[in-house]
């Protein structure tokens, strides 16, 4: 079974290496002609006579450099300005793609004819880059968040086409302050309970910084110049404590335990001899019991209401999340009568501890204020595309 498998693993091994080998030549057949100009040139590199790879790269490089010399013909006769895009990124890729070929030894690399596109690129780069910039002017114009997002995707290429054009960088800045959304988190108390002074000042210190992305900003504290889009109100509906409790259970609990040796004695009552004639002794087990009365003390704090999105402008309630969370204070303690060698580790454990106060009311509002901070931010980030329309 292992040789067939060790079999096995070698004519898998030798078909993909076969198949790597011919890789460049599918690639060139499928019309995959740039990753064939890849492969090739890497290939080359490595070992310059490799004739194969010689031949697929000359006819890949040919008819990668027709066809997008085609296209941009077509697309120049055709004569619509947002072509200029496509025409500067396709003369981008003839340049590139001669270079690729231009960094092989020179008796590959003088097989090859070279031209000069810099006069083209230049040419094409500006008109590229004023189309873009003309297509953000004209979303910028038509106004609203969405066209402004548009605005910023139009301004950002012909950035990265053209870094000094115009003034880009100031309708960069324009476009995404325009296109950004501003939600402001607020807690509204509706639960009926007065709640302590800390409690607002606690759970607006919720971090929300981190799930802020291009499109979406939020703020825990109201920013007076700021117009915001999206109130997203926490609603307390309901605050309760439960009683303080302390539940005790008694049980019975036994062990097997090593009580000292004793003498192995033989079915007719004597005592054991090894081969030396030495008495036999063995450990001395015996089972001991006690009776364990564990305490548990026990105090929750419940916190629910919801979590809601309101669009300000269409003064909409778009959004709603229940949200619920209970912070609970839980202590356990025990106390034990009979033989303590009957007792577990963790009843060990237990029996060293003792009743402790139960933390006040404020003091487990602290804990609820944490839970229902998490869990806010975890309905918001699951919930925040909803606020990049």
């Amino acid at each position: 079974m292992a040789t067939r498998l060790h079999r096995a693993g070698l004519l898998i091994l030798l078909a993909v290496a076969i198949g790597s080998c011919a890789s460049s030549e599918k690639m060139l057949q499928r019309g995959q002609y740039d990753r064939a100009i890849e492969r090739s040139t890497d290939r080359l590199m490595k070992n310059p006579g490799r004739e194969k790879e010689l031949r697929v790269l000359k006819e890949a490089f040919e008819l990668a450099n027709t066809f997008d010399r085609e296209r941009i013909e077509f697309l120049e006769m055709e004569g619509r300005e947002e072509s200029w895009i496509e025409i500067y990124l396709l003369y981008e890729q003839l340049n590139d793609r001669q270079n690729k070929v231009r960094r092989l030894p020179s008796q590959i690399r003088n097989q090859f004819t070279f031209f000069n596109f810099n006069e083209q690129i230049i040419e094409s780069k500006a008109s590229a880059a004023d189309v873009s910039y003309r297509r953000g002017l004209d979303f910028l114009e038509e106004g609203g968040k969405y066209n402004a997002r548009r605005a910023f995707a139009e301004f950002e290429r012909a950035h990265s086409i053209y870094p000094e054009y115009e003034s880009v960088l100031r309708y960069l800045e324009i476009s995404e302050m325009r296109g950004k959304t501003h939600a402001l988190f607020v807690v509204e108390n509706n639960s009926g309970m007065v709640i302590p002074e800390f409690f607002d000042a606690e759970i607006s210190k919720v971090t929300l910084s981190d799930l802020n992305t291009r499109w979406v900003q939020f703020d825990t504290w109201e920013n007076q110049n700021v117009d915001y889009d999206y109130f997203l109100v926490l609603n307390i509906t309901d605050i309760s404590f439960s009683p303080e409790t302390i539940n005790n259970n008694t049980n019975n609990v036994s062990q097997e335990v090593q009580d000292g040796m004793r003498y192995e004695l033989d079915a007719n009552g004597n005592v054991r001899k090894d081969s030396l004639g030495n008495d036999i002794r063995v450990p001395n087990i015996v089972t001991v019991s006690a009776q364990l009365t564990e305490s548990v003390q026990r105090k929750a704090a419940l916190v629910a209401g919801s979590l809601d999105f309101y669009e300000i402008q269409a003064d909409q309630l778009i959004r709603t999340d229940n949200i619920s969370v209970e912070a609970l204070f839980e202590h356990r303690f025990a106390r034990y009568s009979g033989d303590r060698r009957a007792l577990s580790d963790e009843h060990q454990r237990m029996i060293r501890g003792e009743q402790v106060p139960f933390p006040s009311n404020e003091a487990m509002m602290m804990d609820a204020t944490q839970l229902l901070k998490d869990k806010s931010r975890a309905i918001i980030r699951a919930n925040r595309r909803v606020l990049e329309r």
